[in-house]
């Protein structure tokens, strides 16, 4: 994939890439990991690099002798960096290095569109930023990244599953230690839908309300998984994307009873029910009384409840 990782990323710094794994999702974006290799000259300076909307998270295997760090043109680390240290920095805020000595590190490159992805599909809110000290040692990545080495000496297709969770499990590490400087990122989101979201999944539910619609369906559409969706559906409309196709649905078989003497068992066909017993059900929680019964009120001058 393009982007600044594997061979790029080893070319980019002057070493080598000695091992490289990629795990997909299924958006069409990848989290690639790659361990870097090499001896660096004193004073070796990384060229300048595109800016990309993309995360790199590296991880020390081996201290480091020296490394300048900066950020954006501020400087954020000068000197040693020992063995389990990492730095986190997003690749669109232009970072510079100049190193020193034996380079033996584990690089995460992540981007953000696959961030956001996998939080959402958990449910959780995506991090505005991802950022770290560089000399400050983790012990939970350094340990999911000596999980990894061995697939990064010796890929083995059929270790494929566990290296794609420990990979994922590191990237939870990092949004719940690194997202927004705190574990806020992994909070539930308390967001609703975005004005397109919402305006597209309402579309959909009026225009598809009577054919047999899943709420998996509107939820890709919005471009979210159906667990998030419906949580913020429920906090930009105030009603479940289930009770909201439902009143759609009651709201065309009142019309349909008004005007014609069909059968209860097509207006729910009609409807989207699927089925006579589960319109009527549905119609009874909702409304209080059965499809039948409300018709009979309605042709008495009732009037529709």
């Amino acid at each position: 994939m393009s982007g600044l990782n594997g061979t790029r990323m080893a070319d980019h710094i002057g070493v080598r890439a000695s091992g490289t794994l990629t795990a997909a999702h299924r958006t069409g974006s990848s989290l690639v990991v790659t361990r870097l290799q090499g001896l660096l000259a004193p004073g070796t300076e990384t060229p300048p690099l595109k800016q990309e909307a993309a995360y790199s998270i590296v991880v020390q295997v081996r201290p480091l002798q020296h490394h300048a760090f900066t950020v954006g043109g501020r400087q954020v680390h000068a000197g040693a960096v020992p063995a389990d240290a990492v730095s986190v920095v997003s690749l669109a805020d232009s970072p510079r290095s100049v190193m020193s000595g034996p380079l033996d590190a584990v690089q995460f490159y992540v981007p953000h569109a696959f961030v956001d992805a996998v939080a959402r599909e958990n449910d959780v809110l995506p991090p505005s930023y991802l950022a770290w000290p560089r000399a400050d040692r983790d012990p939970v990545a350094a340990g999911l990244v000596a999980l990894l080495l061995p697939a990064l000496a010796e890929p083995d297709p059929a270790r494929a599953m566990f290296v794609e969770h420990t990979a994922m499990a590191f990237l939870a590490h990092a949004l719940a230690r690194y997202g927004d400087g705190a574990p806020a990122a992994m909070r539930p989101v308390r967001s609703g839908l975005s004005p397109w979201q919402e305006r597209r999944a309402r579309e959909i539910l009026h225009a598809r309300f009577a054919t047999a619609l899943t709420i998996a369906e509107v939820a890709e559409a919005c471009r979210l998984s159906p667990s998030y969706f419906a949580a913020a559906f429920r906090r930009s409309t105030g009603q479940s994307p289930h009770r909201y196709l439902s009143d759609l649905r009651i709201a065309e078989a009142k019309r349909l009873m008004r005007g014609a003497a069909l059968p209860l068992a097509e207006v729910a066909l009609l409807c989207g029910f699927g089925d006579q017993s589960y319109f009527t059900r549905a119609f009874s929680q909702a409304v209080g009384t059965s499809p039948g019964q409300w018709r009979r009120m309605n042709r008495e001058g009732g009037g529709a409840h």
